[in-house]
């Protein structure tokens, strides 16, 4: 039988976790399979071998995994299958398939052209994501996707990133602080990493850039249909994975 389990980072915050159940919960509400679970990387119980465990036992053999991650880095590359195949080491006809990351989805980040429409032209709006040192292929799908964007916003969008290459202090660093300056958080929600981004803009505030904020994605109901092409693109895939 087949199930979909979700998996998400997980937050210190519970009202947060709360919301992300009830995003997936509507996202679940538009496929047909009887078995699907909401599992988090970080928390010590709805993690993903109790859940994990709690789909076998529901009978379910063959798992799509859904990364609730806007990009693919160290949890959807290492962590997600790292987890899974820890538990599945015992049940050599179970198989899974990891979908990709739905952060560069249209119905994502139109979501963010929304957020910032309220704009100018004349104005900077960095699109600043997570990212990550080791990885470079977050950096390549956020610029390829603000590349999108600016082509139909005409807005002067910059990719960015908290970590890795695209960091966002050194593009602040490079910009005209008379002129000003959007940060946009492409997250999820907002949480402790958009409360850092907002830290380390303040020495830049202090030195006299007019920056300015705008709110996350905010598990926006929308992103759902993004997140839904990302499961049907892995059903028409015919790789399985190997972990006996």
């Amino acid at each position: 039988m087949r199930g979909i389990i979700y998996i998400a980072h997980g937050s210190k915050m519970p009202d947060k976790n709360q919301l992300f159940r009830e995003f997936v919960n509507h996202i679940m509400q538009s496929r047909r399979e009887k078995v699907q679970h909401l599992a988090f990387l970080e928390k010590d119980d709805e993690n993903v071998p109790i859940i994990t465990r709690r789909m076998i036992d529901l009978g379910v053999t063959d798992f799509l995994v859904m990364p609730m991650l806007l990009f693919p880095a160290m949890h959807a590359r290492e962590d997600i299958p790292a987890q899974l195949d820890e538990v599945l080491v015992d049940y050599p006809h179970i198989s899974y398939r990891i979908a990709d990351c739905f952060g560069d989805e249209p119905s994502v980040y139109r979501i963010c052209e929304r957020i910032i429409a309220r704009f100018k032209n004349d104005e900077s709006i960095l699109i600043t994501a997570h990212g990550n040192k080791r990885f470079a292929e977050p950096d390549v799908r956020l610029t390829d996707m603000v590349t999108r964007m600016k082509e139909e916003t005409g807005q002067d969008l910059v990719p960015a990133m908290l970590y890795g290459a695209l960091s966002f202090e050194e593009k602040l660093k490079q910009m005209d602080k008379s002129k000003k300056i959007v940060i946009m958080p492409y997250f999820l929600f907002d949480g402790h990493l958009v409360r850092k981004i907002k830290r380390l803009s303040k020495p830049f505030i202090e030195a006299g850039y007019d920056i300015t904020f705008t709110d996350t994605l905010d598990l926006d109901f929308g992103m759902a249909e993004g997140v839904l092409n990302k499961i049907s693109e892995l059903e028409e895939q015919t790789y399985v994975s190997s972990h006996a």
